[in-house]
């Protein structure tokens, strides 16, 4: 579903080039749930933006869904990001004047479904979240966890195929980040692929396959032990 093959990304200020991403390999197969691990400064936010659509990249190819991305201008790739892509972010980005209902609402304007198929997606991922309850609720009337549960309702009201989460977690304590783990396991099962960026190691181990980023660069020991895990589970 998602090839990258020698991808490299490299900012360039004045005199100066910072080489974010080189050759850069990763393989997602459809349905897969990848955690990616890694300090600060390795690569992982490069690499997610580049998943996402969010940000080209500087050589190499990248095929995602059967696109060859390298070939697509803004507008395909927008297009592509729109209608295959979610996005869950760590600090949530809801709208705080904005009920529930109005912030799941938002993308779907922007993809043109008529009011009573919006409706319909809203109520059915805000029940898949268990929020269906208070959707009249505005998100400062909601703890940390159900803002983050809202925000997922909204990435999965387009249907993606795709599920990229940047520190789900990140701003939530314990109990409310093992419920959200919880509920994008239960969502990779009903066939969502999903790639999460995350610093907690004890939920990255609850991923089927987990790689770690170094120096912009996927480290193939983490590569070999994600390949074993699946032909364990296999």
């Amino acid at each position: 579903m998602l090839i990258m093959k020698n991808i490299s990304k490299v900012f360039q200020t004045a005199d100066i080039q910072t080489h974010a991403l080189r050759d850069f390999n990763l393989t997602v197969n459809e349905g897969d749930f990848v955690s990616v691990t890694g300090p600060s400064g390795s690569g992982k936010t490069t690499f997610l933006n580049i998943a996402g659509l969010l940000e080209t990249y500087t050589s190499g190819e990248f095929t995602l869904d059967g696109e060859n991305i390298g070939q697509l201008n803004d507008n395909g790739r927008s297009r592509m990001r729109n209608h295959k892509i979610g996005f869950i972010f760590q600090s949530f980005n809801l709208i705080p004047d904005l009920n529930l209902f109005d912030n799941v609402d938002v993308p779907l304007r922007y993809r043109g479904f008529n009011a009573k198929e919006r409706k319909r997606r809203i109520e059915e991922n805000l029940e898949r979240v268990g929020l269906a309850s208070r959707m009249k609720h505005l998100p400062s009337q909601l703890s940390g966890g159900q803002q983050q549960r809202v925000a997922i309702a909204r990435a999965l009201a387009t249907d993606p195929r795709f599920l990229l989460a940047d520190e789900p977690t990140g701003n939530l304590d314990s109990e409310m980040a093992q419920s959200v783990m919880s509920l994008l396991e239960d969502i990779n099962k009903q066939g969502t692929t999903i790639v999460m960026v995350t610093h907690d190691a004890q939920l990255a181990q609850r991923s089927p396959r987990t790689i770690q980023v170094m120096d912009g660069r996927v480290s193939e020991l983490n590569l070999h032990l994600a390949t074993d895990n699946q032909q364990a589970i296999a």
